[in-house]
């Protein structure tokens, strides 16, 4: 009896690791997908370059994998999103990568590193 009741603790174990390991993966593509971000600030080398139009710029990532990013100044772009690397990069059409240094609930920050331009970050909320 004391040998099934180890064993059934141990399976336990196992199965809460490889569930916490899944949700926490979930997580991130949640975050990603929940709300509008709003851009809160874009940097170039640590400097504000947020210009009129990124003013009330929003970025919708959608469960279905598509995005829609549109601006003050009525442009706007989509296509597809996904995360890779255990939520740590975000790729747009399968071409342009971004770091994610932040995702939360109420917070996203993704950067990217651009020739002789610099780092370029990006902060919502």
């Amino acid at each position: 009896m004391k040998k099934i009741s180890g064993l059934s603790i141990v399976a336990f174990g196992i199965l809460s690791v490889f569930l916490f390991a899944f949700c926490a993966k979930e997580n991130t593509e949640d975050n990603m997908s929940v709300k509008n971000w709003n851009l809160e600030s874009k940097t170039i080398a640590g400097v504000n370059a947020g210009i009129d139009c990124d003013q009330n710029a929003k970025w919708i990532f959608k469960s279905d994998g598509s995005y829609v990013i549109s601006d003050n100044c009525d442009n706007t772009e989509s296509g597809t999103w996904k995360l890779a690397e255990e939520g740590k990069i975000l790729t747009l059409d399968e071409v342009t990568s971004y770091n994610v240094i932040e995702s939360s609930v109420g917070k996203l920050v993704i950067e990217m590193e651009v020739g002789e331009i610099g780092l370029i970050r990006w902060s919502f909320d």
